[in-house]
């Protein structure tokens, strides 16, 4: 990837689903420092590890996918022929509920404004313009001290996590599989 931003093609380089071990093996190794890591993070998984703390004490970007978590995830999982998960409900918990009522916005644009105050970059999925809209108006507003620590204590770790990489067989035997510990 170095090649290709020497040869303009690309600007920077990002990272996947890496873990600390595997970042700090490419920033030992690395001439080009890679721009942003993309993880699955919400709410509910992973904010306050040592992952995000150690990207952005080497100034890399984190972006979260799946920052809502996934209401459709099971549907896909059905139609792949895999067996559907018991996943919490990020969207309808009561906690997000409250605060998002006290600012009078969605459950959805309280989690997304609980990733940029961690200065952690949102990139939730939306089909129809007025989510799009919705997602993007989270500007107007921020959390104070305590909203911020009653969302930290939701994150109740993997059993959140809706990227299973165990439904992709050909992944198990990956040497670095599993990817994220």
């Amino acid at each position: 990837m170095e090649e290709q931003v020497d040869a303009g093609r690309t600007k920077t380089i990002g990272l996947s689903n890496f873990n600390v071990r595997q970042i700090d093996r490419v920033l030992k190794s690395a001439r080009i420092k890679p721009a942003c890591l993309q993880v699955e993070t919400s709410c509910l998984l992973a904010t306050k590890g040592s992952l995000v703390k150690f990207c952005h004490q080497n100034g890399i970007v984190v972006v979260a996918y799946s920052p809502l978590g996934s209401p459709g995830y099971n549907k896909l999982l059905t139609r792949i022929g895999a067996e559907p998960r018991k996943l919490p409900d990020m969207l309808n918990d009561e906690t997000i509920k409250k605060i998002a009522s006290k600012h009078k916005k969605t459950n959805a644009q309280v989690m997304l404004r609980y990733l940029l105050q961690r200065d952690i970059v949102a990139i939730p999925k939306s089909v129809t313009p007025a989510r799009l809209k919705e997602n993007i108006d989270v500007f107007d507003f921020s959390l104070d001290a305590a909203e911020v620590k009653a969302l930290d204590d939701l994150e109740v770790g993997e059993e959140a996590r809706v990227c299973d990489f165990k439904i992709v067989p050909a992944l198990l035997n990956h040497p670095e599989f599993p990817f994220l510990k």
